[in-house]
């Protein structure tokens, strides 16, 4: 019986082994999309301008503009692991305080959202009410949740928090972004006029919710807000576009497109960054240009950002400079080209010059650009192109989605002179979109964009599982609004998760009742990553047995023996050739493990000593070794002589 329950075993793990080649690695996405701004009512509504955070315990909070109840409002709704999204959306303002003259709310337009992994979700938005009432222009507003976007506070239930104070004038604030962390931390950025009227500048302002019992509170780290386009005077050029992100530290980033011009200093127009290293209470007082483009008449988009925990900063834009000093093949053409620029350094410097992205080819059009990143130096950029349906003029509306990558912390991009195709479509056949892209610590990259082939916009989605690398993305790209009745949708948003899963929404007309009129839908999908990485198709991420027994590539002591790996084993020409000959040994049993549960608590038994052992290596302090390794010497020669002792009698 136990030779035949050996050979069984045997037989498995062999017949994973051979077969693991053929494990299919798609995104497995829901069967149709669902739409999120409920309940349906049968009045119309127009529901536009979403947007989207999600954690890392599989919560999902989309947020939208939605006039359903006449002036617009802003509305979430809450996705919960499987169980799906609320059946109904939770209005999120409350139109007070309010000027006593009039008695409608105004209308509440572009919010934002972020949240943390405790429940906490905060949203801001720009709001006309005093507009409505005659007694100023648009401002921003915040509230937050801290029960997954059911109820919502500022600081009480009855009224939203004002952002910007309209000091040392009115103004009109729009366009505002939002950041925050795992502490409480909110960092926000807006567009306002106050110091001269339609000359838009960069105002901020960082809070700390104190979450207490039994009343929260607000801190802010300024107040008022500040400016933080510095180095120019105020209200003289317009600083537009912003866009911000942020570490666990308090390090705050901001990016923007500003008009300044002072010949005598040499400042000129273009990409612009500023950076806060304490919550953004303060910083630094002249802004830093981050692009290189020549002197002259140049256009500018806005601009895309993205940062690791380790300092690093990346940003991309468009311009239509051209950089004489590299040759004919980079000399402006009055069309747009995709750049980047990175700090190495929390954002105190950046390179000397900038890069250029895409394929140096005059007469053809660059649009629509994005940027992501890891903590492993995996960055990519996306774009819009009409590459292959080049014109005279440059101005074709035949455009194609393109990336870029680099494996270096940005210093060099792998594919400059042949950058990668992501859609699958004929070439030049079709207008292709604000592609949005993400990636995961693994360096899996995931793209969404807006597509024309079959006549209506729709949207479209592929991915990678091989850091963006040419020949790793699908064949055949994903259609994802794909359930009659066929509408436009547009204004697409995603966001992933460190277990692999996928989340996109938009904004749709196929359900409208009237005419012009959009709802909110959304679709998610899984990427096995433990899969993947168990099936050993990733070498170097993955203790493949431990996740096995485990359950899960994140699982703590699973990080425990990977960091044990990468501080200790890899170091070393023994430790090397045990993680070599484990990377080709592993793979079977850990499948093998995967699809037999009960052998889990076993292997996790099995995995005490080592796992002890990474622990002792990385979370004591050298004294605490040598005392540990005192400790072991003496019961080690405790128990030696107690088992001499026995013998002798």
């Amino acid at each position: 019986m136990k030779k035949l329950l050996f050979l069984l075993i045997l037989t498995s793990i062999l017949s994973t082994y051979f077969s693991s080649e053929d494990i299919s690695y798609a995104v497995q996405f829901d069967s149709r999309d669902t739409r999120i701004d409920l309940p349906v009512i049968d009045t119309p509504n127009n529901a536009v301008s979403p947007d989207m955070s999600s954690d890392e315990n599989g919560h999902v909070y989309v947020v939208w503009s939605d006039n359903r109840t006449g002036r617009s409002k802003i509305y979430i709704n809450t996705k919960f692991g499987e169980t799906g999204w609320s059946r109904n959306s939770v209005p999120i303002n409350t139109g007070f305080p309010k000027s006593l003259n009039t008695p409608e709310d105004g209308d509440a337009m572009t919010p934002q959202v972020c949240s943390d992994n405790f429940g906490h979700v905060y949203v801001v938005w720009a709001d006309d009410r005093a507009v409505k009432s005659g007694t100023g222009l648009r401002d921003i507003y915040f509230r937050y949740s801290k029960d997954y976007g059911f109820t919502w506070n500022a600081p009480d239930q009855f009224t939203d928090y004002r952002i910007d104070s309209d000091n040392p004038a009115a103004g009109d604030s729009l366009n505002p972004q939002i950041a925050c962390n795992q502490n409480g931390d909110v960092f926000i950025a807006w567009e306002d006029d106050r110091n001269a009227r339609g000359i838009y500048e960069l105002y901020f302002r960082s809070l700390h919710i104190q979450f207490s019992n039994p009343v929260d509170f607000i801190e802010p780290y300024q107040t008022p807000e500040i400016r933080i386009n510095t180095g120019a005077e105020a209200g003289l050029f317009p600083a537009t576009n912003p866009v911000i992100s942020s570490d666990r530290s308090g390090t705050v980033y901001a990016a923007w497109r500003d008009s300044r011009i002072i010949p005598e200093d040499k400042i000129l127009p273009g990409i612009y960054f500023n950076v806060s290293r304490n919550n953004g209470a303060a910083w630094k007082s002249k802004s830093t240009r981050v692009d290189t483009a020549p002197v002259g008449s140049i256009r500018y988009s806005m601009p895309a950002i993205c940062n690791d925990k380790a300092g690093h900063v990346y940003i991309t834009w468009l311009d239509d400079g051209g950089r004489v000093v590299r040759g004919t093949e980079y000399a402006a053409d009055g069309l747009f080209d995709v750049y980047f620029n990175q700090s190495l350094n929390y954002g105190a410097t950046f390179a000397e010059n900038d890069k250029r992205i895409d394929i140096p080819v005059k007469k053809i059009n660059a649009k629509d650009v994005d940027i992501t990143c890891n903590d492993k130096g995996h960055v990519y950029i996306v774009w819009a192109s009409n590459l292959y349906h080049e014109n005279v003029s440059g101005t074709s509306d035949i455009y194609n989605i393109f990336l870029n990558r680099s494996e270096t912390y940005g210093l060099s991009f792998i594919d400059q002179m042949s950058t990668i195709r992501v859609d699958s479509v004929e070439k030049g056949t079709t207008p292709a979109s604000v592609p949005k892209v993400r990636t995961d610590q693994y360096g899996n990259v995931y793209v969404v964009w807006v597509d024309k082939r079959f006549g209506t916009s729709d949207i479209f989605f592929n991915f990678s599982v091989d850091k963006g690398k040419a020949g790793s993305w699908q064949e055949n790209d994903y259609l994802l609004d794909r359930v009659p009745p066929f509408g436009n949708s547009y204004n697409p948003i995603m966001n992933v998760d460190p277990t692999g899963h996928v989340y996109i929404a938009w904004q749709d007309d196929r359900s409208s009742i009237l005419p012009g009129n959009y709802n909110i839908y959304f679709i998610g999908g899984f990427l096995d990553i433990e899969r993947i990485l168990v099936a050993g198709q990733r070498l170097g991420e993955s203790c493949f047995i431990a996740t096995a027994a485990y359950g899960s590539p994140f699982e703590r002591h699973v990080v425990l023996l990977r960091e044990f790996r990468d501080s200790y084993l890899l170091t070393n020409r023994i430790g090397k050739w045990f993680v070599e000959t484990y990377y080709r040994l592993s793979p079977p049993a850990a499948e093998f493990i995967k699809w037999h549960p009960y052998l889990k608590p076993v292997v996790r038994f099995a995995l005490l000593p080592f796992i002890t052992i990474a622990a002792i290596t990385l979370k004591t302090t050298l004294l605490q070794k040598l005392a540990l390794a005192m400790f072991l010497t003496i019961a080690m020669f405790i128990v030696w002589h107690k088992m001499n002792s026995t013998s002798s009698q």
